[in-house]
């Protein structure tokens, strides 16, 4: 999986997240809401991870 990959599953991730947060908190479905949270986190964290792990940071 190269950098190109990972940051496109980032961005899947956070806009998949932000429709099942904002539906699970409007009907009150817990596991829902969790589910769009958790997707949202582990969006946001692969950015700075693929950065952190970079063979060679000036090519990012």
């Amino acid at each position: 999986m190269d950098v190109i990959d990972r940051y496109t599953l980032a961005f899947g991730l956070m806009a998949l997240s932000l429709p099942l947060v904002s539906y699970g908190a409007s009907a009150e479905v817990a596991a829902l809401w969790a589910v769009g949270l958790a997707m949202l986190a582990v969006g946001g964290l692969i950015p700075p991870a693929v950065r952190f792990t970079a063979a060679d940071p000036d090519a990012l």
